[in-house]
């Protein structure tokens, strides 16, 4: 069985300790082999190049092309990936916000973390979990999924992300365990 590398990447002032959380959380709840590993040093946002500042949101696709560059030489996509966790909102052109967004040529995906902040920190991490997943299953040749319960379902607000579980559908799960 392939091995595939994931490195989770703050950007900005994410909690390490959510981040090895869900690094380990990866290893046991994707049906392939993932060696997963968070690294110390945030990525700075560039505001005058990452930041829209009439919408006040993080221009997605610029921080995943960030990303790449930072990691040039070690991303390798579909084996040797990296998921930025930011602290902020995100967004793509011709959509109000996103959770998230993956690049899978680029070997890059992102999370945003502001909508999806809660009091709770559990449900926080919860979410967090769910929208890494989400992304890093896009990184490995996954499209969105009909199953509203699977990690994979496309989610147009949090109360999606939160209705949804925190693992692959049966459907799901054959699919990512014939990539390889």
């Amino acid at each position: 069985m392939k091995v595939v590398e994931v490195v989770l990447q703050p950007v900005g002032p994410v909690s390490l300790p959510h981040l090895q959380s869900i690094a380990g959380e990866l290893e046991n709840r994707l049906p392939a082999k993932v060696e997963a590993r968070v690294a110390v040093w945030p990525l700075p946002l560039n505001y005058s190049k990452h930041f829209d500042w009439k919408r006040m949101q993080i221009k997605a696709p610029e921080v995943n092309t960030a990303i790449k560059e930072a990691y040039e030489g070690y991303v390798k996509p579909g084996d040797r990936v990296v998921v930025g966790v930011v602290a902020g909102d995100g967004y793509v052109s011709g959509l109000n916000f996103v959770f998230g967004l993956a690049t899978p040529d680029l070997g890059v995906a992102t999370v945003y973390t502001w909508r999806l902040s809660d009091s709770d920190a559990s449900r926080f991490l919860s979410r967090l979990l769910k929208e890494v997943m989400h992304e890093l299953g896009h990184l490995l040749g996954l499209s969105h999924c009909v199953n509203p319960k699977c990690v994979m379902s496309f989610s147009n607000s949090v109360a999606d992300v939160d209705s949804k579980d925190a693992w692959l559908c049966p459907a799901c799960r054959v699919k990512l365990e014939g990539r390889g």
